[in-house]
């Protein structure tokens, strides 16, 4: 009997290793919410995401507040040669902010540029814009990209949220690359 005890705990002891041993083979949860949102590299700070069929390519990062708090999804994508703007920009700020004080961008301490914001849905408020050669070698040269917005409840305070530029040069390199 103790022959036949001592058999099934070797056994049992073996088949937990062997389980604990799989899990390491699991995708951890970073690795199953990237491939969910479509993520298919980390650079830097930076997504590249990509629909299904590796088309379409964006850049992705939420710029957040001075508590950590994400105010500002942005979405950059590369545009055609030839066109006057290098990338294409997608800012998305919560509801109820106020629309006629736009959207200001500025890198690191420069001169913000100002953009309106084009529409409001469920999931936010969108300015849409595009970044000359000369601004995306600003945003390269920078370390965080200053954004500003207004909320509706404080007409006169902007709301600052910080874009790492960390990885920005390597990450159009690959989004221009695909």
């Amino acid at each position: 009997m103790r022959y036949i005890l001592a058999t099934v705990f070797t056994a049992t002891s073996l088949m937990g290793t062997s389980a604990i041993a799989q899990t390491s083979e699991f995708p951890t949860s970073q690795e199953l919410e990237d491939e969910a949102n479509g993520v298919v590299t980390r650079i830097g700070d930076w997504q590249i995401r990509c629909v299904e069929d590796g088309a379409n390519c964006q850049m992705f990062q939420t710029a957040q507040d001075g508590e950590g708090n994400n105010v500002v999804s942005v979405r950059m994508q590369a545009l055609p040669e030839g066109s006057a703007a290098q990338l294409g920009v997608v800012m998305v700020s919560p509801l109820l902010t106020l629309l006629p004080r736009g959207i200001s961008v500025a890198v690191d301490d420069g001169v913000p540029a100002a953009y309106p914001f084009s529409w409001c849905d469920q999931q936010g408020c969108y300015a849409r814009f595009g970044l000359t050669p000369t601004q995306v070698d600003a945003f390269k040269a920078g370390s965080a990209a200053n954004i500003d917005i207004f909320a509706i409840t404080s007409t006169d305070t902007a709301v600052r949220a910080t874009l790492s530029l960390s990885g920005f040069t390597d990450a159009v390199t690959d989004l221009t690359g695909r």
